[in-house]
């Protein structure tokens, strides 16, 4: 059985639960997911977290945690997401390929045995990628998954995460949350307002539009939209700021309708 107490932030309070002949005491803490969760836990870095369930619960695994988990920090709206796409976008090989290839590795003495095992890891990656139903709109940017995490070019950022994923301020995202909402586009009402029809089609972004195909010297297409942005960093920065634009007015559009 559990119970969650709300108090004042200033002032911890506790209670006490009968049941029966049993009697519970209210803690100022809980366990979950093998870690410890205190008034004070909403301050801690989500990867602490990760690292300490990872060493408890997968000991295996536990080298793991030293990268970087920031698969949940990329952007709000990938906590909503598929996983199979956050992992893509932050180029964190997932826990399952990289315990499967230290075993591997286990009991291998070559030097060059890493090297091979990792690019195993990768193909193996590469094919459940290519089969997952999960995640296609991702897919149809990045099909490449080595290409996509070796790249140099910048960090992601809020902008360009919600062109990548599809989830955001888009009415077809936007109505999983309010089934009220029409996902018809306000401007082409035979369409539907998702991720695609924004950034590469809708007539009310064609300015913005212009302007990035003129940057780039090319028309940016679903399937030509990471090798432009990997090309080179004034083309990823010309995405990005493509990005930005179009997202602040989906932001702003959805803040008049509210």
């Amino acid at each position: 059985m559990e119970a969650l107490l709300i108090t004042s932030r200033k002032k911890v309070e506790t209670i006490n639960i009968t049941v029966g002949d049993h009697s519970i005491r209210s803690s100022p803490s809980f366990a979950t997911w093998a870690c410890t969760s205190t008034p004070s836990c909403d301050r801690c870095p989500y990867e602490d977290h990760a690292q300490l369930w990872l060493a408890q619960k997968q000991p295996t695994q536990a080298v793991c945690s030293r990268r970087r988990l920031h698969t949940l920090l990329l952007s709000p709206h990938l906590e909503h997401g598929s996983s199979k796409a956050t992992y893509v976008l932050a180029g964190i090989t997932p826990l399952v390929f990289l315990a499967d290839e230290r075993a591997r590795l286990y009991g291998r003495r070559r030097e060059d045995a890493e090297d091979e095992e990792r690019l195993a890891t990768l193909s193996k990656w590469q094919e459940a990628w290519d089969r997952s139903t999960k995640a296609r709109w991702t897919h149809r940017l990045i099909p490449n998954i080595r290409v996509w995490i070796e790249r140099r070019q910048g960090e992601l950022d809020h902008h360009l995460t919600q062109l990548l994923t599809g989830h955001g301020f888009f009415k077809h995202h936007s109505r999983r949350y309010d089934y009220n909402q029409s996902a018809q586009c306000p401007v082409c009402p035979s369409s539907i307002e998702n991720a695609e029809h924004v950034f590469y089609l809708c007539p009310r972004f064609s300015e913005e539009r212009e302007s990035l195909h003129s940057l780039l010297h090319e028309v940016m297409t679903p399937e030509n939209t990471t090798r432009l942005m990997l090309a080179s960093e004034p083309n990823r920065l010309a995405v990005a700021s493509f990005a930005y634009s179009i997202v602040t007015r989906l932001r702003d559009e959805e803040t008049d309708r509210r």
